[in-house]
């Protein structure tokens, strides 16, 4: 494992090039032991690059990488693991190593669910009844964790004992956003998380677009809600196109900046989504026959304190974020977080910058 975590950290050789060089050497160790002539053998790889893969040639950040992973129960996903789905790995420009958090099963391609961060009522309906129908029919859903339809696809899937898998543009050691630890650890008790980058890597914008790659490249079909025109949902939905993924959109209001980007799609040639039967595949993951689920409802008494101390605002009657945010002495960021997941478990009701009791 060492010298595959080599070969996917060195500077100037990207995943295209480690495939070509995988392909001349069959494995990382012949890589790492290869001479500066039999490096420029392989194409692509010229005197710079090879005098490079030749300067690398350690291993002690590979250890340190291996043993901060096993530190925090991150397990590696390599090219040549059969759980890397075959038609995920067919794209070149996806990563020879994986990084991953919770169980991968086979078959866990599944349905991507990417939109917007601010969604409307109506984008909540719509991912939580997509989300929730893909789960019982034993199809993985995948998105990538933020904040709005990200987050209720997976809390959707998860409510409905479904399987989700959710990409990650950062180290598995660090929850981004934060405000969603809750869900990222109920993802990684239901599913996985997925990620390039080793351990320790800082959230960064340059990292989101590989991040999207592969909620692309893991998805049969791509189910665009609510995106904007800048939306990185339209870099997820591009990169499928580009692939032979199947793209669907959900039509909104013409006049919505929120929507202009996934009625563009739509315009462009994206098939407009209309139900949820759509959403079907041919393979679907297997459900472990010892999985277990908590059916049991939700009741005063398993609220943690903070859901408590929200409740107890709003038996006096509706209230605004800041104001909640202000007597739980949390951002509203943070807040909003942990009320998207209340929301989904039938607990609260938000209405743009509103919240009342359900």
């Amino acid at each position: 494992m060492l010298y595959w975590i080599w070969l996917s950290q060195i500077k100037g050789v990207g995943p295209k090039r480690q495939r070509l060089l995988l392909e001349k050497f069959n494995t990382p160790d012949k890589i790492y032991n290869a001479s500066l002539e039999d490096l420029m053998e392989c194409p692509s790889i010229g005197r710079a690059i090879a005098k490079n893969i030749v300067a690398e040639r350690s291993l002690e950040r590979a250890k340190t990488i291996l043993d901060n992973a096993n530190s925090s129960n991150i397990k590696i996903l390599t090219l040549d693991n059969p759980l890397y789905p075959q038609k995920s790995k067919d794209i070149e420009e996806m990563p020879i190593l994986l990084y991953y958090k919770g169980k991968l099963v086979e078959n866990s391609m599944g349905v991507a669910i990417v939109g917007s961060r601010r969604c409307s009522g109506y984008g909540k309906i719509v991912v939580h009844e997509a989300a929730t129908y893909l789960a019982e029919e034993n199809i993985t859903v995948v998105s990538g964790m933020a904040k709005g339809i990200d987050g209720y696809a997976h809390t959707s899937c998860i409510k409905a004992e479904g399987y989700t898998i959710a990409v990650l543009g950062n180290g598995l050691d660090i929850c981004y956003p934060p405000e969603h630890i809750e869900l990222m650890e109920k993802i990684i008790e239901n599913g996985a998380i997925i990620s390039e980058y080793p351990p320790g890597t800082r959230p960064n914008p340059k990292y989101f677009p590989r991040r999207n790659l592969i909620i692309s490249a893991w998805a049969y079909k791509i189910l665009v809600i609510e995106a904007g025109a800048k939306s990185g949902s339209l870099i997820t939905a591009n990169f499928g196109r580009d692939h032979g993924r199947e793209i669907l959109a959900v039509p909104d209001n013409i006049y919505s900046t929120e929507s202009k980007g996934s009625n563009d799609l739509i315009h462009n040639g994206a098939e407009i989504y209309l139900h949820k039967e759509q959403l079907l595949i041919e393979n679907r993951y297997k459900v472990a026959e010892n999985r277990h689920f908590d059916k049991s409802p939700t009741h005063s008494n398993n609220l943690d304190e903070l859901e408590k101390a929200i409740m107890k605002i709003l038996t006096k009657g509706p209230s605004t974020l800041e104001e909640i945010s202000v007597l739980v002495d949390m951002d509203t960021m943070n807040l909003l977080g942990k009320l998207s997941i209340m929301e989904l478990e039938g607990k609260v009701v938000v209405q743009g910058s509103r919240v009342k009791l359900n």
